[in-house]
């Protein structure tokens, strides 16, 4: 190895002294008390509803495959 590739090295072991130590901050609260878990499996988070997104594909297909054929019908 090179010493110009010293950039690209993951250093292993503790930071060097130089570098602050940042660890967790009020972003992680949440994860270091359990809250988001008590949100989470009580389902006050918002989720995707995916059978309504798969209706709304399936209707799209099925508009597809049958406005071809309105028009083809009308336009006679």
């Amino acid at each position: 190895m090179h010493p110009a590739d010293d950039d690209d090295r993951i250093p292993l072991g503790p930071p060097p002294a130089d570098e602050p130590d940042l660890g967790p901050d009020e972003r992680d609260l949440d994860l270091m008390d359990g809250t988001w878990e008590q949100q989470y499996y009580s389902g006050q988070l918002p989720r995707r509803d995916w059978n309504t997104i798969a209706l709304g594909i399936a209707l799209l297909i099925v508009i597809a495959l049958l406005l071809p054929m309105l028009l083809v019908v009308v336009g006679r």
